[in-house]
Formats: structure tokens, C-alpha cells, sequence
């Protein structure tokens, strides 16, 4: 994906560390971590890199922003074309070393985990040009002031200019709500395979697509 959009900050290099901690803060108790870090302290150490491993991933293949320098909050952005995780392009984006320091056990906890998510994605978006919400998180001492809506509405400003599709999967209630209310529809929801909490699979049409227009992501 290559455009900028300028009330935004792109995250660099030098704020992967500080980035990686906000998701961190955000997601430390969200019930997929909970589920595969149970252990709180094994937790607060291999977060950090699995947020790492999808920063570095959408830093090379998409974009990762925040709303400034200060990274109050962060959202990691994937296209269509480049949202499957192979393994030469985790090699060159440089997340290989991050998918280490997670764990083995760890790690098939995840694929497992996330197997029949990500095979809904594949069969939801089939041939559509679409944008995935791979994260979007905030520290908590500035939650609830408007950052993480100021983060989506300048991509969903972006999408409805430019016609594609943003999709993602959220596991908690409030969210669903929240995604809804940005006018979100729901694809499919149910209980998480191999987990015991729920999800939602949603998708965002662009205005402009609403009204019989069409255009591509590039």
C-alpha cells in the first residue's frame, strides 16, 4: 500500500519498541492472550513480540500508525495483496527473529488457534481488493478520549476515497459494538475453535461503493 495520510504519524524503525508496548497495554488482557499466555508474567514477556512480529510484517507489506511521535496508540494495516504471512516475506520484513522469541509452544497455539479465522478470511474476501485491521490499540491512560476513533476514521475517510474494503475479527463484545456503530457489518460470529471466548469477522464498505461505484486498492 503505498500512500500517505498526513494527519497521521507512520510508525518507523526507531518506534517499533514503544509500539510494540502500547499493543501490549491494550491487549494484556484480551481474551486471546489470556488464553495463550495464561501465566501473566510469561505474558508481559512474549507480548511484546508477537505485536512486534505483526509491526514489522505491516511495516514492510502495509503501514503501521499512530496519531503522533508520542504513540499514544497504534493500528497496523495489511492489504489484500500482501496480508498472507509467508515465509520469505516474514524473512524480509524481519519478523522471523520476533516469531522466535514467542515460542514454539506459543506459536502453534496460535495457528491453531487462529486456523479457522483465518480460512473464513480467505472465503469472505475471495477476489475482493480489501484492507485487514491486523491491531489497533491504545494505551489505557488515554483511552476513552477519542484516539482509537481518530485512528479509523482517517483510514475509513482514505477507504471511501479510494473504494476498498477494510475487514478484520474482533473477540470481545464491546468491540463488535464499537465496529458496528463505524458501520461494520458482520460477516460471521460464534465460538473461537481450540478457544472458549466468541468472535465477530466484520467488514467495512466504502461509501462511495455503496452508491454502485468500484475501485481498487493498490
Amino acid at each position: 500500500m503505498k500512500f500517505q495520510i498526513d494527519e497521521l504519524y507512520r510508525i518507523r524503525k526507531k518506534d517499533v519498541e514503544p509500539a510494540c508496548h502500547v499493543l501490549k497495554e491494550a491487549f494484556f488482557n484480551d481474551p486471546i492472550w489470556i488464553h495463550i499466555f495464561p501465566d501473566e508474567n510469561e505474558r508481559e514477556k512474549r507480548l511484546p513480540f508477537m505485536f512486534e512480529f505483526a509491526i514489522r510484517f505491516s511495516m514492510k507489506y502495509g503501514v503501521v500508525y499512530a496519531l503522533t511521535e508520542n504513540i499514544e496508540g497504534v493500528a497496523v494495516w495489511t492489504p489484500h495483496t500482501t496480508v498472507e504471512k509467508t515465509a520469505w516475506r516474514v524473512l524480509r520484513s524481519g519478523a522471523f527473529m520476533s516469531a522466535l522469541r514467542i515460542g514454539s509452544k506459543a506459536g502453534r497455539k496460535i495457528d491453531k488457534l487462529f486456523e479457522s479465522v483465518e480460512k473464513d478470511r480467505r472465503e469472505h474476501m475471495k477476489g475482493k481488493s480489501y484492507l485487514y485491521l491486523e491491531a489497533i490499540g491504545i494505551l489505557p491512560k488515554f483511552q476513552g478520549q477519542g484516539y482509537g476513533e481518530k485512528l479509523l476514521k482517517s483510514m475509513f475517510s482514505r477507504a471511501n476515497k479510494e473504494g476498498f474494503l477494510i475487514y478484520l475479527e474482533t473477540e470481545t463484545e464491546q468491540n463488535h459494538q464499537m465496529y458496528t456503530k463505524y458501520g461494520f457489518k458482520t460477516l460471521k460470529s460464534g465460538i473461537v475453535s481450540n478457544g472458549d471466548f466468541p468472535f465477530w469477522e466484520m467488514i467495512r464498505y466504502p461509501k462511495k461503493e455503496e452508491s454502485g461505484e468500484n475501485s481498487q486498492l493498490n
